[in-house]
């Protein structure tokens, strides 16, 4: 029997929907967790009701309406739908009257893969009260399965729970949960819980008789997770964070950290977010410490770095911010400033460090200083990008973490860029852009002073058509400086060239019928080119306190051959829908110097016009296959002055997870000779085991090397790591709560 309900009796499954399943995932997420990101608000009560408005479809065995008692009631098999909700029970009574809705005989609400049960429920609409029994609740979104002997709704937004546990775990007896014996709670309000154990088995880990907690849907204020270890460099340690949801669009996280040998840490992390994309995040350390003085006759202080420190306060601020503000302005600002060398190496490691922070570079694009860069970089822009100009104004500042004394390090801190794009020039067949910038340069010791440059082009397509391409430019550069002490007797000075190119390119191609897979066509491109450069040099009688590109680049007279080719690939689903890839790209390039050509050379030496071959190759012809090459063929050497190999390989397994193996190779002349690799293996039964290495061939041993074993199960896992780095071995152990808590430092033994 079918029947299309009424709205009263819309309305009533969809309240007592609203009130058990709203309540359950509200309810289990803020016991549990205090949340710090505005979209993870998985569980809110909206979820299990919708938006969408329209009747309920009902059927059962037996449909009947007492018009006397004004009462609904189905019997046997009694399904109550609508989109991709369905309510299931054996029986169900509604009374108009009373407003008292009853179900019975397993109950079950099925909504997006969640799944609510229960042997029955009693409802009184008008009050907004009521009672489940032996409730359970799957989200699926996160595995939890929450249940309650009783479940009682004592008010439009307070409840009771008795007898509730909630764990991620699978089967009758879970690897782990979180049970209390009471609990009461107000939505957007707090809760109480009574006799409140986490459990590992059936048996009791840790027991609170009594605890508070807020109980928000959204973002929450709290304490976050606990951490705690040990080191011989800065003895016992634990850090205590506090998440402070100060508003939508903005909140805090205080991370307070005490080391027994060290001090007092204060760490502090702000973020904002607001209209049109800006969005910031502030991070702020700073430290007492008790050791004031480093001592460089200790091997192992030695060893952290070879520079002195007296200072005791010690700090690291670090900031980035996009900002959209008014008139098509954009704002961009990094800070990066650290009290000392030492600081990174000592205070950054796994436990408390980077790695628990946000990602800077990630969230926002720009990259980050190495750690152990012997230079911090600060920067600020403020520009305007017009469909036919770009307009920029900013500061640079580098801070030496050495401190040293006189510092010659050029700072940039304001510039102004002015770039005109390519436009016709009107009645003629020619193109024309402009660039301009200005600059003021500080240093501690040294020139300061100001300086400008200008350099408009024209640029002239002689040819264009299917089978070649010759463009051709001519450019003007000037650039002036003015000094605010005079240097070398020499106030200001003005400097100018002229530079000239043409590019002769061409482009072949050719699309073959390839059957394999999902790939029904490879296309095959390839682009020659010839360029030639001649500028003209800046008077070699000027001086230049500071280097500036015309000065770097100096004469040339150069021409270049080029070649860049393609393989891609049109690939179809089962559907017809097509998309590309390119599986492989190949760059050649290799210069010769006409003036070298030309020229005499001295007694006992010789010509060396052909510039080193340069070459880069990627190949990517599967989404888990990559592999990158670069290197640089030294004609006079008869040797690679330079090699980089990439190998990136990603293997799917069972359960979503996948082997990865990485290999990176870098064999610069005299400067750099090292080898990266990675390996991170899932074996049987749920082990896992990796190692990251980074080893310095040159001097024969490895800058950083980690070793992990690990363990998980569905609901849980384990993880042991060994780490080597400069003076500090650490040794760790975390553990994985899954769809509660992950990666949890338990415990961490470290030796410097």
């Amino acid at each position: 029997m079918q029947h299309r309900l009424k709205t009263t009796n819309t309305i009533c499954t969809e309240t007592w929907i609203k009130w058990t399943c709203g309540f359950l995932g509200v309810f289990f997420l803020c016991l549990f967790t205090a949340r710090a990101s505005v979209a993870d608000e998985r569980f809110s009560k909206e979820r299990f009701l919708g938006e969408e408005e329209g009747a309920w479809e009902i059927t059962a065995k037996s449909l009947s309406y007492d018009q006397k008692e004004e009462t609904y009631e189905a019997k046997g098999d009694v399904v109550i739908k609508r989109a991709d909700q369905a309510l299931y029970a054996q029986e169900a009574i509604y009374s108009k009257k009373t407003g008292i809705a009853k179900v019975s005989g397993n109950v079950r609400f099925e909504v997006a893969g969640d799944i609510l049960r229960c042997e029955q429920g009693t409802f009184n609409l008008n009050t907004q009260t009521g009672e489940i029994h032996n409730g359970l609740l799957f989200l699926r979104e996160n595995n939890f399965t929450i249940t309650g002997d009783v479940i009682e709704k004592l008010s439009e937004d307070t409840y009771r729970v008795k007898d509730a546990r909630v764990t991620t775990c699978e089967g009758p007896k879970p690897a782990w949960s979180f049970a209390a014996s009471e609990i009461k709670v107000t939505v957007e309000g707090y809760g109480k819980a009574k006799n409140a154990t986490f459990r590992i088995r059936d048996v009791p880990v840790f027991y609170f008789p009594y605890l508070i907690f807020p109980a928000k849907t959204k973002r929450q204020s709290g304490l976050l997770m606990p951490m705690a270890g040990y080191s011989d460099l800065n003895g016992v340690g634990f850090q205590l964070p506090f998440f402070w949801a100060i508003s939508d669009q903005t909140d805090a996280t205080f991370y307070g950290r005490y080391m027994s040998k060290r001090g007092y840490m204060q760490g502090i992390e702000f973020r904002y977010v607001a209209e049109q994309e800006s969005k910031g995040i502030f991070l702020f350390d700073i430290l007492s410490d008790k050791i004031k003085e480093k001592d460089l006759t200790d091997p192992e202080e030695a060893k952290v770095s070879p520079f002195p420190r007296t200072n005791s306060t010690r700090y690291w601020w670090r900031s980035k911010t996009d900002q959209d503000l008014p008139y098509g302005l954009l704002a961009r600002l990094d800070l990066d400033y650290v009290s000392d060398q030492d600081y990174l190496r000592e205070f950054e490691g796994e436990l408390y460090g980077v790695k628990i922070r946000p990602d800077l570079v990630e969230e926002f694009g720009r990259p980050l200083e190495e750690r152990y860069s012997p230079t911090r970089r600060s920067a600020f822009r403020l520009g305007h990008d017009g469909e036919s100009y770009s307009l920029q104004g900013g500061s640079l500042y580098f801070d030496r973490t050495t401190n040293p004394p006189n510092d010659p390090t050029p700072e940039p801190l304001g510039a102004l860029n002015f770039n005109l794009l390519p436009r016709e020039v009107p009645l003629l067949p020619l193109f024309f852009k402009f660039d301009t910038d200005y600059g003021y340069i500080w240093r501690e010791v040294g020139t300061k002073g100001h300086r400008a440059s200008f350099a408009p082009e024209l640029s002239y397509p002689i040819l264009g058509n299917r089978y070649l391409q010759f463009d051709s430019s001519v450019r003007y550069i000037g650039n002036a400086q003015w000094y605010d002490e005079p240097f070398e007797n020499i106030d200001e000075q003005f400097r100018d060239s002229f530079a000239v190119q043409g590019k002769l390119s061409t482009l072949l191609e050719k699309i073959f019928p390839f059957e394999w897979r999902n790939t029904k066509q490879l296309k095959h491109k390839v682009m020659p080119s010839l360029v030639y450069d001649y500028r003209t040099p800046p008077d070699e009688e000027e001086q230049s306190p500071w280097f500036e590109p015309i000065d770097v680049l100096g004469r040339v007279n150069r021409l270049a051959f080029t070649l860049e080719t393609f393989l891609d690939a049109r690939n179809e689903n089962e559907k017809g829908e097509r998309s590309y890839r390119q599986w492989a790209n190949l760059f050649l390039s290799q210069g010769y110097n006409i003036d070298e050509a030309r020229h005499d050379p001295l007694p006992g030496e010789k010509k060396q016009p052909f510039e080193p071959l340069a070459a880069r190759m990627t190949v990517k012809p599967f989404p888990n296959l990559y592999f990158l090459g670069s290197t640089a063929w030294d004609w006079d050497m008869d040797k690679f002055t330079f090699l980089n190999l990439t190998l990136d390989l990603s293997v799917p397994r069972s359960g979503n997870r996948k082997d990865v193996y990485r290999i990176d190779y870098v064999d610069q002349e005299g400067t750099n000779d090292s080898l990266n690799f990675l390996i991170d293996v899932n074996l049987t039964y749920g082990f896992s085991a990796g190692v990251l290495l980074n080893r310095d061939l040159v001097a024969d041993q490895n800058v950083y090397s980690s070793y992990w074993l690990g363990y998980q199960r569905q609901c849980w896992g384990v993880k042991l790591s060994l780490e080597k780095q400069l003076a500090v071995t650490r040794f760790l152990i975390s553990f994985d709560l899954i769809g509660l808590i992950e990666n949890v430092g338990g415990s961490i033994w470290q030796v410097d």
